[in-house]
This record gives C-alpha cells, sequence and structure tokens, in this order.
C-alpha cells in the first residue's frame, strides 16, 4: 500500500455498475483488426520479427451484500404520506391504494469473485520503423453470482490496437487508440499523425470518437445505463496540437479539439486548452487553461509555483478555478453547474540522508452562489481539507508511513489515516502491512460512518519473467446512530500474477 501523497479522487464503491452485454463488435475497427493479425504472427512470423506479450492474471475474491426487494403492510409503519418509516427506523414507500409499502435491504452475505486477464501485446520487425501494439482485456466470474459484478457478461475488450510506422521526423498510427492533452484523454478509433522539426512538435487526429475513459460509442449501452438521454448518433473526434520546447528552460502547448455528430448535425463539444511549464529562477512555473467554445465559459484555469526551500524544505502553492464540464448530448450542462475557486499549499522536508521525510499540505475553496437552499438555512459555500504525510526508512529494507487527512466540504465531509510498513528485502521480494481508519459524515444526512481496515500485502518473482503478489484487507464497518442500518463490513482476497514472453526491444540479447 502507498502512502497518500497528493489529493485525489475516492474511488467509486465497487458493484453498483449493473452487467452488459458482451461487446465483441469493440474489434471492429480497420485499425484494429491490422493489429489483431499482426499480433498473431507471434512468434514465428518472417525472419526478422519478434514481439513482447505482457499479461496480468488478477483473480478477486470479496463478500457482499447485494440488496434484495422487500414489503412489509402499511400498517406496520409510522407516518403519512408516500415516504414511511418501521420501528428500527428505515424508510419505505407506500403507493395508495396497495396495502404494502416497499423497500430494499441488504440481503445474505454472497462471494463474488471476478477473474480479468490483461494482454499488452507489442510486435515488430514489419519493416523499417513498423510495429503493432494490443492491449486485451478479458473478463470472467468465477461462480455463478455474476450479476454482483459490473462487466461480468463484457467478456471482452479491446483497449488498444494500432499499427504504427515510425520515422526520424513522423510518425503515423491507425487503429484504436487515445491522445493525451491539455483537454484530457480521449479515446478514438482512427489515425493520428506527429510530425517533429527541431524543438516544434505537431500532432493531428481524428475518428470515431469513444466515450473518455470507457472505449465506447457515445450511442453505446454503457451511456444508456448512467444517463437517461444517452445521444441518439454517434460522433466523429477532430483535433490538433502544437508545442515547443522553449530552450531548456520548458514547453509551451495548445490543443483544439472538436467532437461532431457524424450525420454533422450538431457539435457534442469544442474545446481549446492551453499549457505552459517553466523553471525559472529556481522556481517551476506550471500554467493550464481549457475554455469552451460552446458555452464560452472557462473550465479549468491553474497556476501552480514549486520550488526547494532553505533547510531542505520544498513548497508548492496552487491557484485554481474549475467549473464542471459536459458534452453538449447530457442533460446535466442544464442545470448550471457551479464553479469553485481553490487555493492549496503544501510544504515537504527530508532530512540530510533521505531517511526520512515529512510532507503538509492544505487547501481552501469557494463556491460561486447556488441559489439553492433556504434562506433560513443557507447552503454552504466554502470547504477546506488538510493533511499530514510522513516516511521513515531506518534501513533500505525497511520502510514505515504515516498520513492523516481531513475533508469539510459541502454538505459533507470526511477523514482518514492510515499508518503501514513494508519490508523489502531485495528487488525480488516484499511484504506489507497497513490498519486504515476512515470516518465519513454522509451528505444531508445524519449520522457518521466508520470503517477500520487491516491490509496485507506480499510480492515475490517467481523467475525473471514471472511475478507473483498476493493481497488482502478486512474492513469493518460502523453508522452511528444506526437505526435499521446494515453492516457494511467487507473481507477482501486478490491474487495477481505478472508474466512476460518475448525479449524488451530496447534490451541487448544475453549471450
Amino acid at each position: 500500500m502507498t502512502p497518500f501523497r497528493a489529493w485525489r479522487k475516492r474511488p467509486a464503491p465497487a458493484f453498483t455498475t449493473p452487467p452488459r452485454r458482451a461487446r465483441w463488435r469493440r474489434v471492429a475497427s480497420p485499425g484494429a483488426l491490422i493489429a489483431a493479425l499482426l499480433c498473431a504472427t507471434l512468434p514465428g512470423g518472417a525472419a526478422g520479427q519478434s514481439g513482447r506479450v505482457t499479461g496480468t492474471t488478477f483473480v478477486q475474491a470479496l463478500d457482499v451484500r447485494p440488496l434484495v426487494d422487500d414489503s412489509v403492510p402499511v400498517g406496520l409503519t409510522t407516518g403519512t404520506g408516500p415516504y414511511r418509516q418501521l420501528e428500527d427506523g428505515r424508510l419505505v414507500r407506500c403507493v395508495d391504494p396497495e396495502p404494502y409499502c416497499r423497500y430494499r435491504r441488504p440481503g445474505s452475505r454472497v462471494l463474488a469473485t471476478p477473474l480479468v486477464q490483461d494482454l499488452r501485446v507489442t510486435a515488430w520487425g514489419f519493416g523499417e520503423g513498423v510495429s503493432a501494439h494490443a492491449f486485451l482485456r478479458g473478463r470472467s466470474p468465477l461462480g455463478r453470482d455474476d450479476v454482483l459484478w459490473p462487466r461480468a457478461d463484457d467478456q471482452f475488450d479491446a483497449l488498444e490496437a494500432w499499427v504504427q510506422l515510425d520515422r526520424e521526423r513522423l510518425r503515423v498510427r491507425l487503429g484504436r487508440q487515445f491522445t493525451s492533452n491539455g483537454l484530457g484523454v480521449y479515446n478514438f478509433d482512427g489515425g493520428a499523425v506527429t510530425a517533429q522539426r527541431g524543438d516544434w512538435r505537431l500532432e493531428a487526429f481524428g475518428g470515431l470518437s469513444l466515450v473518455e475513459g470507457l472505449n465506447e460509442p457515445h450511442t453505446g449501452d454503457v451511456l444508456a445505463e448512467i444517463d437517461d438521454l444517452p445521444p441518439d448518433e454517434n460522433a466523429w473526434v477532430l483535433g490538433g496540437r502544437l508545442g515547443t520546447a522553449l530552450g531548456r528552460r520548458g514547453v509551451v502547448s495548445g490543443t483544439y479539439q472538436r467532437v461532431i455528430r457524424t450525420d454533422r448535425a450538431s457539435l457534442y463539444s469544442e474545446r481549446v486548452a492551453g499549457n505552459l511549464s517553466l523553471r525559472a529562477a529556481g522556481t517551476t512555473v506550471d500554467a493550464g487553461w481549457i475554455h469552451d467554445l460552446v458555452t464560452g465559459e472557462v473550465n479549468d484555469a491553474l497556476l501552480r509555483l514549486a520550488r526547494p526551500l532553505p533547510r531542505r524544505l520544498n513548497g508548492t502553492l496552487e491557484l485554481r478555478r474549475h467549473r464542471p464540464f459536459f458534452e453538449t448530448w447530457t442533460i446535466w450542462g442544464a442545470f448550471s453547474p457551479v464553479a469553485f475557486d481553490e487555493a492549496r499549499a503544501a510544504l515537504g522536508w527530508r532530512d540530510a540522508t533521505g531517511r526520512l521525510s515529512v510532507d503538509t499540505r492544505g487547501a481552501w475553496r469557494r463556491y460561486e452562489e447556488t441559489n439553492a437552499g433556504l434562506e433560513s438555512i443557507p447552503l454552504r459555500t466554502d470547504g477546506w481539507r488538510v493533511g499530514v504525510g510522513a516516511e521513515w526508512s531506518p534501513r533500505d529494507a525497511l520502510l514505515w508511513y504515516g498520513d492523516y487527512d481531513v475533508d469539510i466540504g459541502f454538505g459533507a465531509s470526511s477523514a482518514n489515516v492510515t499508518l503501514g510498513g513494508r519490508w523489502m528485502p531485495d528487488e525480488r521480494r516484499f511484504l506489507g502491512a497497513a490498519v486504515t481508519a476512515l470516518q465519513n459524515i454522509y451528505e444531508f444526512r445524519v449520522g457518521t460512518g466508520r470503517v477500520l481496515g487491516l491490509h496485507l500485502e506480499g510480492g515475490r518473482d517467481l523467475s525473471r519473467d514471472v511475478r507473483l503478489v498476493l493481497d488482502g484487507a478486512v474492513y469493518a464497518h460502523r453508522l452511528t446512530p444506526a437505526p435499521g442500518t446494515a453492516d457494511w463490513s467487507q473481507r477482501r482476497f486478490s491474487v495477481r500474477l505478472e508474466w512476460t514472453v518475448g525479449a524488451d526491444p530496447g534490451m541487448a540479447a544475453p549471450r
């Protein structure tokens, strides 16, 4: 378990998305098919052809309590109207003239055992500068309770599959790929061309747009499950990026991107971004700006300053303005998302030996007026968070770490602490243990949720190309006050096998 070292979004709870139908059609792009055919030649192709396959086999087991439908007679409830209470405080929904009120309750514990197989295949030797790459993922539930695991029946995905021609100043890539630029990471089925001359670099890309982070088309059923009004037409993504080095001091770049319906009847999005990273007078300056050309709003503006300070200190100051971005096909943009301004600061220290380090961080944010809530009880318009962490390595093979964070926000708050250690006698083995405590006050609810956890992990290289990692955790959940609430305590265990077949093209073959 790595220590908490940066503000980050909390992962969504597991097992909240319903399963979907298998999508074998995802490898249907021409580039994906070409890449799959080239990769199929490994390793016994023509002379000079070679390849490398990296795989991760991941099996997880965890107990969950699925929600089940239940009902009680109206006479066992208190109150009036459509929502009433049971004796233990649980809310139920009553619809006249039905004699029963309905609700959902946690069922018995069951074991979910998902299996995920990742394959990364790289092939080369088809000609000067020609290579192929594929990132494939297979899924299967080990057991009969596949409904408990999101995407249980989505058995196969081609996350990447492309062929590439690479020359000294030009690179051309065709197939399923992604672009990472100042606007984020966008997946698409199509082509990308990158040209470089001196310090200048120009990238142009385009193809059938896949929803950001989902590898799904705009009309796929994934969107239908998370949005009431998914788009009725797919989309093309077109864009480019131009950047240059500022000598040895830094880099600057600008990005333009347009996502348009395939029938060209309307835009899904059109945005521009600028990014700057500069080192001057011992200070590193990072700046970013994203502008939505459809709404005329600034989605993100960032300025970050970082520099070393006396007495082995390092300081960082960050100012940011953020407004949530939604493509025009979704209804969520109609709710006028509220922007916030935030100031962050961090201060770190490391001793002369490099074995002890401490860092502190804090942030304050202010939200724009929401025009919601009651005049007598106005909604909170600010929030703050602070944290402190430390690492201590008394000797090379041992690391101790601790971390504490608290976040007081809009209608909710959270705090967490982690204490742990890791033993690494050499590069081939490691053992780790950590204890975690979480406390959440949920959005606009009365009650405090607490989670206590114990986490154990270990790994060992079985050979030069095979590595085994084991991971287990127990979490105890409590909610106080707890009228009619369920115990969401959970046990988790996983096995991960990482393996490689083939030589690294960047390394000389052993003699």
